[in-house]
């Protein structure tokens, strides 16, 4: 078993780490507290799809799942009749940025100028729709030919900050990681595995 060492009057004793991170001993609590505090300190931003905002009820959801896990929640919605390069804010560099779809296109552009602990891209709206021919096209009629060559413009090939890309299998995307039985939504598998990622980096 791990153990952690004390000095006490008769000398070094070695404590089980469990010791301190046992829920059923009296010193979890004070343990616990700091952990908290520190996670609090971790800043999740949550940037939301075309012509959505974070009062939608996936984001809700996702949102309330983080702060369960002590996180410090920013919602921070695009303005869609403003170039996005205009919206491109600084982050911390302990913290994540999550993008859902269009979302995630302003998620990029934030990672290609600020690096932090981790950017989230789910449902990223494919780089391809940005490289004319027919998908641009169709991007163009749904979104609008500004927002698309404005996007196109300040699209850059390398990022500062890590990342990684999500899609729902439904969605027949490439992905780093695939949500399984998941479309172009934030269901309940896209909440747990993006809860996950990003406990595993902070």
């Amino acid at each position: 078993m791990e153990s952690i060492h004390r000095w006490s009057q008769n000398g070094r004793v070695r404590l089980p780490l469990t010791r301190f991170f046992n829920p059923t001993h009296r010193n979890c609590g004070v343990w616990g507290f700091f952990l908290s505090l520190t996670l609090m300190n971790k800043k999740v931003y949550i940037i939301p799809g075309w012509q959505e905002t974070c009062r939608r009820k996936q984001y809700q959801n996702l949102s309330k799942a983080l702060k369960n896990k002590g996180y410090n929640v920013v919602c921070k919605n695009v303005d869609w009749d403003k170039k996005m390069s205009e919206q491109i804010f600084e982050v911390e560099k302990d913290s994540i940025v999550f993008g859902f779809s269009m979302g995630a296109l302003l998620a990029r552009l934030i990672a290609q100028k600020y690096k932090n602990t981790l950017t989230i891209f789910a449902s990223m709206t494919p780089l391809r729709h940005f490289k004319g021919g027919e998908q641009e096209k169709v991007l163009v009629d749904v979104v609008g030919k500004r927002l698309v060559k404005d996007i196109k413009k300040h699209l850059q090939p390398r990022l500062k900050s890590k990342s990684i890309l999500l899609y729902g299998d439904k969605e027949n995307e490439n992905a780093d990681i695939v949500i399984k039985n998941t479309d172009h939504e934030i269901s309940e598998n896209y909440i747990r595995e993006v809860v996950k990622l990003i406990k595993h980096n902070t």
